[in-house]
């Protein structure tokens, strides 16, 4: 199971000024494709020194939060979860997987078979800890299914981070006001380092 980790770094007088504005980072993970709605993973008051750590393993979650822009998403119900498997969702749970050899290997699926309801939202989740702080199962993703039908997610190593005043962990994000910096990793890559500064924005710095 691969670790990842980012560093971000602030100095101390950009630091004053991003708490002025109460401003705080938010980093949105990606997923292959343009079906769902990306949700801030994480958001935090920042150090001069920070890091955010993760591993690429996965959780599927269900909600009734309506996908849309600034809604936080609400999770009724979720379960760690392995790629190549589909899993059935009724009787408010997660069922035992059904093997989908079809699928990729990144690749994670879900079935909605709630009948009380025309559709639900279902996404990935994923454990995540900043400044040795952890938080569990939070979303990454946002996807409306409606009864009977599925959705398949492939989620990939690639984060955006940019500061906000008005986002927190969890919320539907469908457009945002500052230029993001975009982060990937490459096959064998587990580590970036990046820096902010008030002229440029947030920038790689390895």
């Amino acid at each position: 199971m691969s670790k990842y980790r980012l560093n971000i770094k602030i100095n101390d007088q950009d630091l004053k000024t991003i708490y002025k504005a109460n401003e705080q980072i938010v980093i949105v993970k990606h997923t292959a494709g343009n079906a769902d709605s990306q949700v801030a993973w994480v958001s935090f008051k920042p150090f001069m020194n920070n890091t955010v750590d993760w591993e690429n393993n996965f959780a599927v979650y269900a909600s009734n939060t309506e996908v849309q822009h600034g809604a936080v998403i609400n999770k009724l119900s979720d379960l760690a979860a392995t790629t190549k498997v589909m899993y059935n969702f009724e009787q408010g749970v997660f069922q035992k997987p059904e093997i989908v050899p079809s699928l990729g290997k990144n690749t994670y699926a879900v079935k909605n078979d709630m009948a009380d309801y025309d559709g639900l939202t279902f996404g990935l989740a994923q454990d995540v800890q900043v400044n040795g702080i952890g938080m569990a199962k939070n979303p990454i993703n946002a996807v409306f299914v409606p009864y009977e039908q599925s959705i398949s997610m492939t989620p990939i190593e690639k984060v955006d981070i940019y500061l906000r005043s008005d986002i927190n962990d969890g919320t539907v994000i469908s457009h945002v006001s500052s230029v993001p910096l975009t982060v990937e990793y490459e096959e064998n890559e587990t580590e970036h380092t990046i820096a902010y500064n008030k002229e440029t924005g947030f920038y790689r710095e390895s």
